[in-house]
């Protein structure tokens, strides 16, 4: 290893930003680096991987001093980062992903750390979820087949504080002091230029993942120390270029695996069947792709067997005994008034064969569960019983026409009618039954969400004042979490409720179910959020973008918004 003094570098940090579909996240990130470039000299380069959302030409037109680079065509995360390291002409180079948020003496503690530490080739420092915890892959060993082991079966969370079952992602380590490790995260990494000089940029083998575990076990194999300080953090929203891409990103992530586990393993641990290393990697893989299907098939499935049992109920009571003479009695009195109905021919259920029982039974079931997808009750409206009560009449419209072109079956519109009333009450009955149980109502209309605007800059009073005149949509304002000079005081008729350093308490007291962060806010406000404090799912929004004028058609929801979901990383 050399440690020679580098030779004068026009800036002390070059900052490389690759990106990706993150147009609003980007703009965030990089307010942010400029903020916190005061007192050093900062190079910063964006490299944009061919987005679609308009992302390069933001960064032109709001960015100006920022070295843009546009790629034709998207390169990969190793791919962008090579491209600007071209280009770079810092003493040392950051890496910095463009959904993160660096704190404003983030720059300047990471290059200070550096110049007091010659051995380091790179350093990382404290990565956070919006939720203030800290993420697991910000230090980590290598992917020795022990380490593998104990991190695929699951033994490394289950004990945590053990030095050999919790190696991978080092959960025995302080957080709060420096050590050596093995790898850091490529979200955020200061790189000394002479590392770069000495062991060249990514290995572009790897699209996507894997690339950062690469280059620091190269860095160590030429002899350069890999640090972790708590000095300064930022915080990482983790997984937004690629969050509509899940199944594809999983797979690159098993990919980069092997690709590290054939290149660096096989030869280390030459008496190890790496094949298992594979074979736990590739299982691993189908887990993590099966998992988040899984949860995303739960509600349909309950939907599913709500409608058969709707069905069923309908059938039942379209043909029980007891019925059977006030059917007859309704059908010869729709006949009596020129209605075009058929009489009963039976007066026990219809001699169907297996086969066309499962047909009355299926496609009713999957008429309602197309028309319940279509109305959006697997995603934002999903606990609306107004919403299902709607769909389930849809469906209804749906059966009835199948009803009218399956003639041979000769189904009964009365079981249908039956059928619609049944899956109406079991339907949209278990949703407001689950929202009855998960939330408190009163107080409030019912499906309107309660927002605490987190922050009370010019931002903040903005999303206030049009939301009240547009009538405040489907939205309840609880109002302002603010700093302690503002506790009490009205702002524009809207209640300062609290500080932002209270915000669990201010999510349980006022029942909230969403919090809008203000970019200036958000920085220190994530920190103090709540991760979950109740059984349903508090929503945090960053509002990223100018809100139309007033006097513009007003959107019809919240959702509609320049609004960007901030999930905590896992």
């Amino acid at each position: 290893m050399t440690t020679a003094e580098a030779p004068p570098a026009e800036f002390d940090l070059s900052v490389v930003i690759p990106s990706y579909n993150t147009r609003d996240l980007m703009e965030q990130a990089l307010r942010t680096v400029a903020e916190a470039a005061e007192g050093i000299r900062v190079q910063v380069i964006v490299v944009d991987n061919a987005s679609r959302d308009g992302s390069a030409d933001m960064v032109a037109e709001k960015f100006p001093a920022v070295e843009l680079i546009r790629n034709e065509r998207n390169l990969g995360f190793g791919g962008a980062n090579n491209a600007a390291f071209a280009r770079a002409r810092g003493r040392h180079v950051l890496l910095l992903n463009s959904d993160t948020i660096v704190r404003p003496d983030t720059l300047r503690t990471m290059v200070t750390f550096m110049d007091e530490h010659p051995e380091a080739g790179a350093a990382g420092c404290r990565i956070l979820n919006p939720d203030g915890t800290l993420q697991l892959d910000c230090r980590r060993s290598f992917p020795t087949p022990a380490a593998a082991f104990y991190k695929l079966t699951g033994l490394s969370r289950l004990f945590p504080s053990s030095h050999r079952l919790a190696r991978y992602n080092l959960t025995y380590l302080d957080p709060e002091e420096v050590n050596e490790v093995d790898a850091l995260s490529g979200s955020c990494m200061i790189v000394r230029s002479q590392v770069l000089e000495q062991v060249g940029g990514f290995d572009e083998a790897y699209f996507m993942y894997g690339e950062d575990l690469d280059w620091c076990f190269r860095m160590r194999e030429a002899g350069w120390k890999i640090y972790y300080t708590p000095a300064t953090e930022i915080i990482h929203f983790r997984g937004e270029s690629g969050r509509a891409e899940s199944m594809r990103i999983q797979y690159r992530k098993n990919e980069a695996m092997a690709i590290f586990v054939s290149k660096h393993m096989r030869q280390r641990y030459r008496f190890f069947p790496v094949a298992l290393l594979h074979a736990g990697i590739v299982l691993y893989g189908l887990y993590s792709l099966i998992g988040p299907l899984a949860r995303k098939l739960v509600l349909p499935a309950i939907d599913g067997l709500l409608v058969l049992l709707g069905v069923h109920l309908a059938v039942t009571l379209r043909y029980h005994p007891d019925l059977t003479p006030l059917i007859v009695a309704l059908e010869q009195a729709s006949l009596s008034l020129g209605l075009d109905v058929h009489p009963t021919r039976w007066v026990e259920p219809p001699p169907y064969s297996e086969t066309q029982w499962l047909f009355v039974y299926a496609a009713p079931m999957v008429i309602w569960l197309a028309c319940f997808g279509a109305v959006g009750l697997y995603n934002r409206r999903r606990y609306s019983p107004g919403w299902a009560a709607l769909a389930v009449a849809i469906g209804f419209a749906g059966v009835l026409t199948m009803v009218f072109f399956f003639r041979d079956y000769n189904f009964s519109r009365l079981a249908a009618a039956a059928a619609w009333g049944s899956n109406t009450i079991l339907i949209a009955g278990w949703r407001l039954g689950a929202r009855w149980l998960t939330q408190s109502t009163s107080g409030r209309r019912l499906g309107r969400r309660r927002i605490l605007v987190v922050g009370t800059d010019k931002a903040a009073r903005q999303f206030v004042e049009r939301l009240a005149a547009w009538g405040g949509l489907d939205s309840q304002i609880i109002g302002f979490a603010g700093d302690s000079s503002e506790r009490g005081r009205s702002l524009d008729g809207v209640p300062v409720v609290g500080l932002i350093a209270d915000l669990r308490v201010l999510v349980k007291e006022y029942d909230v179910d969403e919090l809008v962060f203000t970019p200036a806010s958000v920085t220190d406000a994530l920190r103090h959020a709540p991760a979950g404090t109740r059984l349903r799912r508090l929503r945090q929004l960053l509002l990223t973008g100018d809100l139309p004028e007033s006097a513009v058609a007003p959107p019809t929801s919240v959702d509609d918004l320049p609004l960007v979901e901030i999930a905590a990383g896992k």
